[in-house]
C-alpha cells in the first residue's frame, strides 16, 4: 500500500487520481458477505431475542442510526456504493466498507446493491476498513487492537502496519497494550542495561 506525506499531497507529487466511483456496478445482495473484522458498529442498535429485528422497528425508531440510514435511502436514494473485494474462495464480494448500508437495503426489501470491487487481498482489505473508519471517526479501541493482532498474524511488520494505517508509534503501542503487556512486548528486543556480577 503506497502512502504519501502531507507535503507530497499538498504539492501534488502523487499519481493521477483514480475515480473508482465510476467503476460502480450492481450485484444481487446474495452475492455479498460481511467482513469478519470491522470494529465499527452503530451505537444503540439492538436486535430482538431471536437475533433479528423487523423493518418497522428500525424504520420508526427515531433515535436509531439504522432508522436514520433507512429513512435517508428511501428519501434520497442509495447514494454511496459499498466498497468490496472479491473473495475467490467464497465466490462472493466481501464488504470492506458499507455494511450498515447493506443491512439497510436488506431490511428495506431490496434485492440489489451498487458496489465497487477494489480487487485487493485480505490484509489490504482489513487496512482499508480501518482507514475508512478512522476517516469517518469510527473505531473502537478493543476491536481495533484485535485488528492490529490480525495484521501481525498475516505477517505484516510493526512499522508497515503503522505506515499503512497512518498511526504514530505511541498509538500503535497503546492498541497492542489493550491486549495485555505480554502480547505488546512479545517480540521486543531488550538491551542489556546492567549485568549480574559474581564478585563478592
Amino acid at each position: 500500500m503506497v502512502t504519501y506525506t502531507l507535503k507530497e499531497l499538498e504539492e501534488k507529487k502523487v499519481p493521477e487520481i483514480n475515480f473508482k466511483a465510476l467503476e460502480a456496478f450492481k450485484v444481487p445482495l446474495t452475492d455479498l458477505i460481511a467482513n469478519d473484522y470491522n470494529p465499527n458498529r452503530f451505537s444503540g442498535y439492538r436486535a430482538n431475542k431471536s437475533g433479528e429485528s423487523s423493518t418497522d422497528k428500525f424504520y420508526s425508531g427515531g433515535s436509531s442510526m439504522m432508522a436514520l440510514l433507512m429513512q435517508n435511502i428511501v428519501r434520497n436514494g442509495f447514494l454511496f456504493p459499498l466498497i468490496t473485494t472479491w473473495d475467490e474462495d467464497l465466490k462472493k464480494y466481501r464488504i470492506i466498507d458499507g455494511y450498515h448500508r447493506y443491512e439497510a437495503l436488506k431490511r428495506l426489501g431490496a434485492t440489489e446493491a451498487v458496489i465497487i470491487d477494489m480487487r485487493i487481498p485480505y490484509h489490504e482489505a482489513i487496512q482499508l476498513t480501518v482507514l475508512m473508519n478512522k476517516i469517518k471517526g469510527f473505531h473502537q479501541v478493543e476491536k481495533m487492537s484485535n485488528l492490529v493482532v490480525k495484521l501481525e498474524d498475516l505477517g505484516l511488520q510493526d512499522n508497515e502496519i503503522c505506515e499503512n494505517l497512518g498511526m504514530e508509534a505511541e498509538e500503535y503501542l497503546r492498541l497492542k497494550q489493550q491486549l495485555g503487556i505480554a502480547h505488546a512486548f512479545k517480540d521486543h528486543v531488550y538491551s542489556k542495561s546492567w549485568e549480574v556480577s559474581n564478585e563478592e
